[in-house]
């Protein structure tokens, strides 16, 4: 199983990801994270050629990935989190979204995936231990109810 980490990758959100990463990976599982992502030589390449190497990768990495996960932070999500699920979506992949605080909830983010889980930064990461668990029960999870306003 191949899984795209999709989130933030602000400098305050970063351990968080790694952490889930982490969790992700004890479970054998190949996990994608793009804020791992080391392109070389980046530094003699104008913004724009860094910028699509790192796009190209992204794209190849969610066309090759069984399953997103996406960690939100509700409207307040990132353009690029949200382009990623969008993309993710309208190639078919499998998406669960942790949502990890109690802001409104963008309608598309909901409808737009398989499996949703209102989730806080204090338990993101016993929840996707708990979920990977499940192992062969995990396509008989259902998406939870929106435990905030869906906009």
């Amino acid at each position: 199983m191949k899984v795209y980490l999709a989130g933030s990758c602000s400098s305050d959100n970063r351990t968080l990801m790694t952490s889930i990463a982490q969790i992700i990976r004890s479970f054998n599982i190949d996990c994608y994270c793009p804020f791992e992502l080391k392109i070389p030589n980046a530094w003699d390449m104008s913004q724009e050629e860094w910028a699509k190497k790192v796009f190209d990768k992204d794209v190849e990495a969610i066309d090759a990935c069984d399953l997103m996960i996406s960690i939100s932070n509700g409207r307040k999500s990132t353009a690029g989190t949200n382009w990623e699920q969008g993309y993710a979506f309208a190639n078919k992949k499998a998406i669960w979204v942790f949502q990890i605080n109690n802001e409104d909830t963008s309608l598309m983010t909901y409808c737009g995936c398989d499996l949703f889980f209102n989730s806080t930064k204090e338990s993101i990461l016993k929840d996707i231990e708990l979920v990977l668990s499940c192992g062969k029960a995990m396509p008989l999870l259902k998406k939870n109810n929106c435990k905030s306003t869906l906009t």
